[in-house]
C-alpha cells in the first residue's frame, strides 16, 4: 500500500441475480430479477452456470461496489439496495448485498453461492437511503411543438437564428 493510493478496500464476488432461482416458495422456479422477488422464508438455489466476477468495495459501509467489465469499457457502479442473510440447510450463514447496475440486479458477497446448496432467506435489511442512478429514455423528453407560420425566437443569448 502506498500513500498515493490509500487503503486497499476488500474485494468481493458478484453474480447477476438471475443466476439464482427460487427453489421453494412464492416465486418458485423463477430467476431473480427484482428485489421484490426476494421473499423471507423462500429457498434459493444458484444455477450451475452462474457467472461470478470480482468487484471492489468503494467504501467501508459497502454502499457501492466497482465492477470492471473489460479494459475498454468504463467501470460500472453497483449501488447497494439491501443486505440479505441466507442460511443453508446445514446451518451455514451467508451475508449478501443486493446491488443494482444499469437496471440489473446483482448479488455481492465475500464468498460465492455454492452450486447444489440450497439457501433460505432469513433476513432482509433494506437501505432506504440508496440512490440509484436512473436512465431516462429519449421518448420521455418533452417536445414543444412550434406554431406554423410563426418565426422562431431565440430564447438564449447563446443561440443564433439562421434563416
Amino acid at each position: 500500500m502506498s500513500a498515493a493510493t490509500g487503503p486497499m478496500l476488500p474485494r468481493f464476488k458478484a453474480c447477476p441475480a438471475d443466476g439464482v432461482r427460487a427453489e421453494f416458495g412464492v416465486c418458485r422456479g423463477d430467476p431473480i430479477r427484482h428485489i421484490q422477488d426476494l421473499i423471507l422464508g423462500d429457498t434459493f438455489l444458484p444455477k450451475r452456470d452462474a457467472r461470478w466476477v470480482t468487484v471492489q468495495s468503494d467504501d467501508i459501509l459497502h454502499e457501492t461496489f466497482t465492477l470492471d467489465l473489460a479494459a475498454n469499457v468504463p467501470t460500472q457502479e453497483l449501488v447497494t439496495l439491501a443486505e440479505l442473510v441466507f442460511m443453508t440447510t446445514t446451518g451455514q450463514r451467508l451475508d449478501v448485498f443486493v446491488t443494482v447496475c444499469c437496471g440489473k440486479l446483482y448479488f455481492v458477497s465475500d464468498t460465492e453461492f455454492r452450486s447444489g446448496v440450497e439457501y433460505v432467506l432469513i433476513d432482509i435489511h433494506r437501505r432506504e437511503d440508496a440512490v440509484v442512478p436512473a436512465f431516462i429514455p429519449e421518448q420521455d423528453a418533452v417536445v414543444v411543438p412550434m406554431t406554423v407560420g410563426e418565426p422562431a425566437k431565440a430564447t438564449s443569448p447563446n443561440l443564433r437564428l439562421i434563416g
